[in-house]
């Protein structure tokens, strides 16, 4: 009598378990398999492609920026090259360095670092506007803070305190993941770096 019904519920019961433990895992396993061979395959076109833009990169050109932008914008304090340029700047312009005091170090709020170095400066009133320029076209970024001039017995002679500041840069540890993307120079960086290598 329930034959009728027994072997209908029995084979749906049947069904419905052979979907859940059996097909459905099946359905979501290929599922994800093609989500993560497309995935693999993205990755693998990005990687080809950025292996092509490294090849075509002048390594040469590449290098010489570097050196150029380390010169301007070095990754230490560099004590004696900033002091060295300081004097070179300063006779240039006319002016004897009596003293150098180093100062304060600090931090800019674009991640710069800095420090400062106290000069006591003698030479002729002429010079300094020439001191200004030559320090605003250092090939070393290098800020004015301070200046303090007097002049001696009301004569041509000036004697000058500047403070200036010294830039330098933490070079990064890192330099992205192998997904990341590769940096690109813009128009505005090119100027800058033929800007320096002209400094």
């Amino acid at each position: 009598t329930y034959r009728l019904y027994i072997f209908p519920a029995v084979v749906a019961l049947s069904s419905l378990l052979l979907i859940v433990f059996a097909i459905f895992p099946q359905v979501a396993k290929l599922i994800s398999n093609q989500k993560d061979e497309g995935e693999l395959i993205n990755k693998s076109k990005f990687l080809e492609s950025k292996a092509q833009a490294l090849e075509s990169y002048d390594s040469d050109d590449l290098a010489r920026k570097v050196v150029i932008a380390l010169n301007a914008y070095p990754g230490s304090k560099d004590f004696e090259v900033a002091i060295g340029l300081l004097q070179q700047l300063a006779a240039q312009s006319g002016f004897k360095i009596a003293s150098i005091v180093l100062g304060n170090t600090s931090k800019t709020s674009s991640g710069s670092e800095s420090y400062e170095l106290k000069m006591e400066i003698i030479g002729v009133k002429s010079g300094l506007p020439v001191l200004l320029n030559n320090l605003e076209s250092s090939p070393r970024l290098i800020r004015v803070k301070n200046i303090e001039a007097s002049s001696v017995n009301n004569l041509q002679a000036l004697n000058v305190s500047l403070v200036v500041e010294v830039l330098y840069v933490d070079l990064p540890q890192s330099f992205g993941s192998l997904d990341s993307s590769l940096p690109e120079f813009s128009q505005a960086d090119e100027d800058l770096i033929a800007k320096l290598a002209r400094v």
